[in-house]
């Protein structure tokens, strides 16, 4: 184990970059209720968001991991492609946070099971261009999760492909402005463009729906839902991008620096726990992460603001469902790439940040 990060508070703070999904996450409640200021700002770091870097090489770190030094904590299917195309990053932590996600169909449509969906139409948005196609990923691994319920396959449904012109990060539009960023509110309420219409217009029979937007979306349309798939008993049924999240850190400041990033890892904690005893609050930060009411809040994500579900640990199981999701994009050429799995994981942080926490509790 290397020496603690001693530099001086009166010198320039080191910079280190994070970025997140928009889903509820012990970064976005520690970066809200600044624990994650606190920590690093005690051992001379800073944390920046590469959104706002205005530099869109960097915004593609969301997806490429390629910006030195930084934290991403969200959806598995970015960092697992990263990883496939030699991009040297860790896990160095995983939560399970339950979403909202269903199979939806229209009432008149007369599905109303999963059995329903053999023949059915299902709709597959296909982005071209730009880094891994992400959204396209979960729509085909909540089909073919939901189908297996049910004794059935991707080919027992026909796959209805639909072109969606606009990237993830358009590097054009981030120059222009900044609410190029694919969280803001226009390009979120754009990313179901085209199954939407496609549903409305009878083009297919059935759309895969996720997070609060997802819940929103059933609401508008009175849609059925055929399976949920989110809070289904079975946590197999359950996985998919952004269940279980990982949080993944550039390797070099993993092996060279684990201290710091054991720092960054306990004030995530330590925000988990903050979580679980101010709900309330917790359900406000996670309402302006996801860009949703807060009342959509408790039905997209459970109605009880857990703390094991913001903690994050490098369980077994949670591993092999990361593992899991790695094999369906293997199969399905989401990635080109193998690579292992045991070597992607680095608990060297956790352990540290554990005796950390451990020592402020005696």
């Amino acid at each position: 184990m290397g020496k603690p990060d001693t530099a001086s508070t009166d010198a320039a703070p080191q910079r280190l970059w994070f970025t997140r999904c928009p889903l509820p996450t012990a970064s976005g409640v520690a970066l809200d209720t600044g624990l994650l200021e606190g920590a690093l700002a005690g051992i001379g770091h800073q944390a920046l968001s590469i959104e706002q870097s205005g530099d869109p090489a960097a915004m593609h770190s969301h997806f490429t991991h390629a910006t030195p030094r930084l934290f991403r904590q969200g959806g598995n299917i970015p960092p697992i492609w990263a990883r496939s195309e030699g991009r040297d990053t860790a896990i160095v932590g995983i939560a399970w946070m339950p979403e909202y996600q269903a199979i939806l169909a229209l009432p008149e449509s007369g599905i109303r099971s999963v059995a329903d969906l053999k023949g059915a139409r299902l709709a597959v948005p296909v982005r071209s261009g730009g880094e891994i196609d992400f959204w396209q990923a979960m729509c085909l691994r909540g089909y073919q999760t939901a189908l297996r319920t049910a004794g059935l396959e991707l080919a027992d449904a026909q796959l209805v492909r639909l072109p969606m012109p606009e990237r993830y990060i358009d590097p054009d539009s981030v120059k222009r402005e900044s609410q190029a960023w694919m969280w803001a509110g226009a390009a979120r309420m754009r990313r179901q463009q085209a199954e939407l219409f496609a549903l409305i217009r009878g083009q297919v029979d059935a759309i895969y729906a996720s997070g609060a937007q997802g819940l929103q979306l059933q609401a508008m349309l009175s849609a059925h839902v055929v399976i949920d798939l989110g809070f289904h008993p079975d946590p197999e049924v359950q996985i998919n991008n952004q269940v279980p999240n990982v949080l993944t850190v550039d390797g070099a400041l993993c092996r060279e620096q684990p201290e710091v990033v054991a720092r960054y890892l306990n004030a995530l904690q330590l925000a988990a726990q903050w979580a679980s005893a101010h709900p309330r609050d917790a359900r406000r930060t996670f309402a302006s992460e996801v860009g949703a009411p807060e009342e959509w809040i408790a039905g997209a994500y459970g109605p009880s603001v857990n703390a094991g579900a913001l903690t994050l640990s490098l369980e077994p199981s949670w591993i092999e469902a990361v593992e899991a999701q790695k094999a369906f994009l293997l199969a399905h050429g989401f990635i080109r790439h193998d690579f292992n799995m045991a070597q992607w994981i680095n608990p060297e942080p956790l352990e540290i940040s554990r005796s950390l926490t451990a020592g402020t509790e005696q």
